[in-house]
């Protein structure tokens, strides 16, 4: 399986490795999944999240090109801005999500493990006669510094001032000992964050500098980000995404410039946003159990099959377990009671809205 360039570092720190997303040995956890949930949401932690992988345009026409392929603005950005996207094939579904950064000589892409291949062959297809260059950074990887503290932290380090006013998917470029690091604001668990992008030969300087600054900087492992990510709502591809769904189903609206005009896929999302609707949405579930429970378990209202759970953990924060999952219109309001499949029963469920939690960044 796949490490991330800081797989020894973690190793001696006493991690417990797992198999997470496609191939990769990741980090499940240091210590425990819950008191790394809670640092997270109390004060701040540090992951290395290098597994995303990140695609780099180049060329003189990379922005123009980006601009008519994928569903939100590139155009209209601004060196050191961003957006978050999708990918769409030509029937609205999705292909990937996007995370979409200008820098100042190339456009960053960063994507999930299990779409990055297919990201780069779409994109690949589309260059003919445009001045664009698509690679993938091998020698790039990058940190997440996550919680209420978490600019404090990333200040100190990279010797920089006021992060808490950088936009979300707004970058900044910085150096760490004359080595470059691009720190882009990335709230995706639903606290402020930052995604530390550098050259793998700077990756183990910066993590031991973030672990070093203060005695109380807690290192993450990915079940407490899965936990940490959905009680944010915050939809992952490979759960929520896949390429049977389509941007409106997962309430992705801020991903989608609907002002833009063509690219791929338009038709049908303009379509169902202004002629028709969503069949089934994208919503969070209060389960009424000890336990989380399956991926892909069916819901029911009464005896109707009315959709399925895509994500589901215990959350420290409400001390309950907690699912996503996609429902039938009829059932999306908040506090619709429905049952969800498990090993010998059926689980009563309560619809809530998302995220879970409110006010947290």
């Amino acid at each position: 399986m796949k490490t991330t360039p800081l797989y020894e570092i973690h190793r001696k720190l006493g991690a417990t490795f797992a198999e997470r997303h496609s191939g990769w040995n990741l980090v499940a956890h240091f210590t425990d999944t819950m008191s790394e949930h809670n640092a997270i949401r109390s004060d701040v932690g540090i992951t290395d999240i290098s597994y995303l992988e990140t695609l780099s345009l180049t060329g003189e026409d990379r922005a123009k090109f980006l601009h008519r392929l994928i569903s939100n603005d590139v155009e209209g950005l601004s060196v050191g801005e961003g957006n978050y996207a999708t990918l769409l094939t030509n029937r609205g579904k999705i292909i990937a999500d996007l995370k979409v950064y200008i820098l100042e000589d190339a456009i960053y892409i960063s994507t999930a493990p299990e779409s990055t291949e297919n990201v780069f062959a779409e994109l690949d297809k589309y260059i003919i006669a445009d001045d664009v260059e698509l690679s993938i950074e091998k020698d790039v990887g990058t940190i997440a510094v996550y919680g209420p503290k978490s600019a404090e932290l990333v200040q100190s380090v990279l010797v920089t001032e006021n992060l808490n006013s950088l936009p979300e998917y707004h970058s900044r470029y910085c150096e760490l000992d004359t080595q470059w690091v691009v720190c882009v604001r990335s709230d995706v668990v639903g606290e402020c964050g930052y995604h530390l992008y550098t050259s793998t030969d700077t990756l183990e300087e910066l993590w031991e500098k973030l672990m070093a600054e203060r005695p109380d900087v807690v290192p993450i492992g990915w079940d407490a980000l899965e936990s940490l990510r959905i009680e944010a709502g915050t939809p992952r591809y490979g759960t929520e995404l896949t390429d049977s769904v389509i941007p409106l189903e997962a309430e992705l609206e801020h991903a989608i410039d609907f002002e833009k005009g063509c690219y791929i896929g338009q038709e049908i999302v303009a379509r169902m946003k202004y002629r028709g609707h969503p069949n089934r949405l994208l919503r969070g579930i209060e389960i009424d159990a000890e336990h989380p429970v399956q991926q892909n378990s069916r819901i029911f209202s009464g005896d109707k099959d009315v959709g399925w759970i895509t994500s589901s953990a215990y959350s420290p924060t409400l001390g309950k377990p907690i699912a996503l999952g996609y429902l039938r219109m009829a059932v999306t309001g908040p506090g619709s009671q429905i049952q969800i499949e498990g090993k010998e029963e059926r689980v009563s469920g309560t619809v809530v809205g998302l995220p879970f939690l409110s006010n947290r960044v």
